[in-house]
């Protein structure tokens, strides 16, 4: 739960960052899957580059679906056998933006039939390099580890979506909002939108480590 600050301020600290102290084990089973997600990629890469041919873009998503059944077992496992860890805080979302930034590049490829756009692919890396970036200084000032927000889980599902439709290349007629175009436009506005709630967030937090606006 966030900190309020002092009584009078109206200022209170964002639910973003959590200063409780974490364990600091690695080896241990969440951190390992966080790993092994990462490890997918390479599988991964050789579907997609097969594309239609030998069903390469259907094993691609079940690949990507392995990921994401991953990425919710870890952090369940991690609150239910109490295995907690700042490795982990920093592992679950590194394994997450490594995926999504290394399958958009996958799809970025010219050799794919409806390429993602390289546009979208430049801004999407920018954000998340200044939100590791940023996180790392924080993390050096006072010791504190960066979680996700909520506006940027909603951003990286909404990327998620957006990659998969490309992996697909989904059909306007079964869910047109759900077109590739479509998606990458409102990606594009999330991702932007995130990157400055998160420079926001990450400026404030650097300056004082006492009052920060929520």
């Amino acid at each position: 739960m966030a900190e309020s600050a002092p009584k009078g301020t109206g200022i209170r600290k964002p639910r973003v960052f959590e200063p409780q102290p974490r364990p600091r084990k690695f080896l241990t089973v969440p951190n390992l899957m966080s790993i092994g997600r990462m490890l997918l990629l390479i599988p991964l890469f050789i579907f997609l580059h097969k594309g239609p041919r030998e069903n390469g873009d259907f094993w691609a998503l079940v690949m990507m679906a392995a990921a994401l059944i991953s990425d919710m077992l870890d952090g369940l496992i991690a609150r239910w056998f109490h295995v907690e860890s700042d490795w982990g805080r920093v592992l679950d979302p590194l394994a997450d933006k490594t995926w999504l930034g290394f399958l958009a590049l996958f799809l970025a490829m010219p050799w794919r039939e409806n390429p993602l756009p390289w546009q979208f692919l430049i801004i999407m890396i920018a954000r998340d390099l200044a939100i590791v970036v940023g996180s790392y200084f924080v993390f050096r000032k006072h010791g504190l580890v960066v979680q996700a927000s909520y506006l940027g889980k909603f951003t990286m599902f909404v990327i998620a979506l957006t990659l998969i439709s490309y992996t697909v290349n989904w059909v306007p007629g079964i869910a047109p909002w759900l077109k590739p175009e479509t998606m990458v436009y409102a990606s594009t506005a999330l991702v932007i939108l995130s990157g400055i709630h998160y420079f926001y967030l990450l400026t404030r937090y650097l300056r004082t480590s006492s009052e920060v606006v929520d």
